[in-house]
């Protein structure tokens, strides 16, 4: 695959980067980073791409890389206040739309079964249900074998149900 065809493949995936980007840094800003990043590390190691119609599973498993190196050696860092207010006391609009969409699609309930699993349970469940990847592709992604895939998917969900029907049980939902 050329350059040039390999950089219009990929722009296709920007969406589910920044999406994963999000969900991994936690900050629009950090994730945008996060996807400048992992495509200028894509075009340098495109040649490493084995299967073309695998590509999103493998631009994953790159950010997956970049995000984990980025966060080796992490420092604490100041944070400078602008008007004596830190940046997350005022929510600014982010101007993505699709993130807005995808932030209202989820009940509270389920966000919170959704955050109450374990990291890699939730990204496994993440990447099959909204980013549509196959095992094998969270496989790469998540570098780990598909039956352990599959294991933290079952767990995720179950995880999930158990964690609704407590919260149906209380009156929480």
């Amino acid at each position: 695959m050329s350059s040039r065809s390999f950089i219009e493949r990929a722009l296709e995936h920007l969406p589910a980067l920044r999406r994963v980007g999000r969900r991994l840094t936690g900050s629009p800003a950090e994730a945008d980073d996060l996807v400048q990043e992992t495509v200028a590390r894509a075009l340098e190691r495109h040649g490493e791409l084995r299967d073309p119609e695998r590509l999103k599973g493998w631009l994953l498993a790159v950010q997956r890389t970049v995000f984990l190196n980025s966060r080796r050696g992490l420092r604490p860092h100041l944070e400078v206040l602008e008007g004596g207010l830190g940046k997350d006391a005022v929510p600014e609009p982010s101007a993505d739309l699709e993130a807005e969409l995808h932030a209202h699609t989820l009940s509270s309930g389920m966000k919170a079964a959704l955050e109450s699993v374990a990291p890699e349970w939730r990204d496994a469940l993440w990447l099959r249900e909204v980013e549509e990847l196959s095992y094998e592709e969270i496989a790469q992604v998540q570098g780990c074998p598909v039956g352990t895939v599959r294991s933290r998917l079952a767990r995720a969900r179950v995880a999930m149900l158990d964690f609704l029907e407590k919260e149906k049980a209380h009156g929480s939902l």
